[in-house]
């Protein structure tokens, strides 16, 4: 093999990669956004198995992401909102139009979640119209519960219903004020521009308290009370050229 056939061979393995290099230098592995939706309470106090959805109050979102790879990335989240549900408007199960229970609970949640990325990202990433994604964390939710039992109907619900004695052992018992959760969700995401794309997601969580609304024993203190949330938003691909021409010597 003579000399010039050796440069070739060479030149032809070494400039692929060389370009590959060149392309992911100029993608940044860091992406921003901000998400609006609303908490939905899942609970003692639901009128359905969806949950309570009457009277939803604005969320908001703001996140920090993180490639680790092509399927993979990390993401850092700020949720605030708010839940909460009234039974005086429910009509049915009938019982909950006499018992009147309500609450309301702001909701400050910081989580941190592996995303995976279902079909990838290419060299043309930012091209990819349509990308579903999934993804699982842990977090911790800021909580401030106000539960209020003072339109009870007594005519109803006597000094020895399980409503009335349950809520002598809940007024003993501390609302939480922190709460560990385990965020789950879905998500899809649409590129506008190489920097610039728009996302739907609904999360689930897991959390590990019976009193998120403020009551227990005086409701069904066999389950926990759970919350998820569903948004759209907006995200920011902090692209930038890091490449710089290599200077020619003469």
């Amino acid at each position: 093999m003579n000399f010039k056939v050796k440069i070739s061979l060479v030149m032809l393995i070494t400039i692929p990669t060389t370009a590959t290099k060149v392309l992911a230098q100029s993608k940044s592995s860091y992406e921003i956004g901000i998400n609006v939706g609303t908490l939905i309470y899942q609970g003692d106090l639901s009128q359905s198995a969806f949950g309570s959805t009457k009277d939803l109050k604005p969320a908001v979102g703001i996140y920090v992401g993180k490639d680790l790879n092509a399927y993979f990335s990390l993401r850092a989240n700020l949720t605030i909102g708010k839940i909460g549900a009234d039974e005086s408007q429910f009509s049915y199960p009938a019982y909950k139009k006499f018992r009147n229970f309500m609450f309301t609970t702001p909701i400050t949640e910081f989580s941190t979640v592996l995303v995976w990325n279902i079909l990838g990202q290419s060299a043309d990433r930012d091209y990819r119209k349509l990308s579903p994604y999934i993804f699982a964390g842990a977090g911790i939710s800021f909580l401030n519960v106000n539960r209020d039992w003072s339109k009870i109907d007594t005519t109803v619900f006597n000094s020895k219903s399980a409503a009335i004695i349950g809520l002598g052992k809940d007024t003993l018992q501390a609302t939480p004020r922190i709460l560990p959760v385990i965020p789950l969700g879905i998500g899809l995401k649409y590129a506008i521009t190489d920097k610039i794309g728009i996302n739907a997601e609904a999360t689930y969580r897991l959390a590990f308290s019976d009193y998120i609304d403020g009551f227990s024993y005086a409701a069904n203190p066999n389950t926990t009370d759970k919350y998820y949330g569903i948004s759209i938003g907006v995200s920011l691909n902090l692209a930038r050229n890091n490449y710089k021409c290599p200077r020619v010597r003469r």
